[in-house]
Formats: C-alpha cells, structure tokens, sequence
C-alpha cells in the first residue's frame, strides 16, 4: 500500500514538472510576441511622427519665404507701424499707472501712526504674557525637546514642570489643566500659537527695499515684499491688515 502511494507521488511530481517547463515556455513565447509587436508598433510610430516633422518644416519653409516677399515689397512702412504699435502700448501703460496713483493716494506713515493708535495701543498684561510664553520656550528649547523625550526621566521631567509653572503659573495650568503628564511636543505647539497671538511686533510689509519704518515706534519691524506694488500690508496678533496694491 505505501507502494503505491509512493508511486502515486512520484507520478503527480513528474506531472507538475512538466506542467510547469510547458507553461514557462508558452510564457517565454509570449514575451518575445510581445517584444516583436511593440518593436514593430514603435519603429512605425517613430516613421509616422519624422514624416509629419517632415511635412511641418516644409510647410514653415513656405511661409518664410511668403513671408520674405511681403517684407521686400514694404520694409520702411512695416518698421514704422511696429515702432508706433511699442509707443502707443507705452502711453497707455504710463496713462494707466498715473491712474492708479491718483486714485490710490495714501500715506503710508499716516496709516502706520493711526494704525497704531486703533489697534496696536501698548497691552502690559498682554506684554508680560507673551514675555513669560518666550521665557518658557527658551527653557524648553535650551534642554532640547529631543533629549527630554528620549531621556523619559521622571524625576527630570517634574523638576521641568514646577520651573515652567515658576515662570508663570496661570499660563502654564491654561494648557496642564486636567491631564495626568506633560506631552512636551503638544505644549510646545501649544506656545507656539500662544505666542503668535500675543506678538507685540507690528510686522510692517512694503513693496520697496530702501524704505524702512521701524523709526516709528520700537514694536515696528519692517519687511520687503515683491509682491507689493503700492501701500503697505500690517500683520499684527496673527492677523493682516491690507492697505496696498499688490
């Protein structure tokens, strides 16, 4: 009986054998079809694409000199309409750019100062907050977000902990309130933001290099925009005030 099934074995293995040589060379014919065809295919797409080049640049030819011709007839009067054609487009651009001149008429110091005076009056509590947001990202980025997350140390980690709330207590419970450990990267983004929407600087963007208004008030820092053609664009507290053109 186990003679048999040995021998049963055998016969199914020498069947899948041949199976298997059969199908690799149908599959190996079928490659080389394929090869043939799509060689064949692209030699008689690149045949069809040189005629049309072909066929193009005779074509171009033609019109060149079609072109030639006319240009030999008049020569002075088509100089002359083509040099008329550039003045007049030149006229109408200077008409159009002392247009928007006078219509867009502004003071740019003016606008700063009642800016200023609006929306930029000097906060001391918001001041001293955004003072005590940097001190703490200073601390934070001076121990190395990388090496607190790495270290893991618990006793490290708590001594950190009663020094950012030393700095200030109010601001840091705003974000550890409630939760069990301080996720050092998520408070970091969370000052991040704090501190953006706390910013005293008055970032001041102008179209031109050479102007600089930071002689206005000391909170002023002045930005190169190519973006700007005329007028001024202010970010302050995260937010834009635009009064230009751009």
């Amino acid at each position: 009986m186990s003679l048999t099934i040995v021998f049963a074995i055998i016969i199914l293995f020498l069947m899948i054998l041949m199976l298997f040589f059969f199908l690799k060379k149908e599959i190996t014919d079928i490659n080389e079809k394929s090869r043939v065809y799509f060689t064949l295919k692209a030699q008689e797409y690149t045949e069809t694409i040189k005629r049309k080049e072909e066929e193009t640049a005779k074509k171009e030819q033609k019109e060149e000199v079609k072109e030639d011709k006319k240009e030999d007839k008049k020569p002075e009067s088509s100089v002359i309409y083509v040099e008329k054609k550039a003045n007049y487009e030149i006229n109408d651009l200077v008409k159009i750019m002392k247009r928007i001149d006078e219509s867009f008429s502004v003071n740019n110091i003016t606008t700063i100062k009642r800016f200023i005076e609006t929306y930029a009056k000097v906060d001391k509590e918001k001041q001293n907050r955004y003072d005590h947001l940097v001190e703490m990202k200073k601390y934070i980025d001076k121990i190395g977000v990388y090496n607190i997350i790495i270290n893991d140390n618990i006793d490290e980690m708590e001594q950190m902990v009663n020094d950012l709330r030393l700095i200030d207590e109010d601001v840091f419970m705003e974000y550890y309130a409630g939760k069990d450990k301080l996720d050092i990267e998520d408070f970091c983004n969370y000052l991040d933001y704090e501190i953006g929407k706390c910013d005293p600087t008055i970032y001041v963007y102008v179209g031109n290099e050479r102007v600089n208004y930071n002689r206005i008030d000391k909170r002023i820092k002045t930005i190169y925009s190519k973006d700007i053609y005329k007028g001024i664009k202010i970010v302050y507290l995260n937010k834009l005030y635009d009064y230009s053109l751009s």
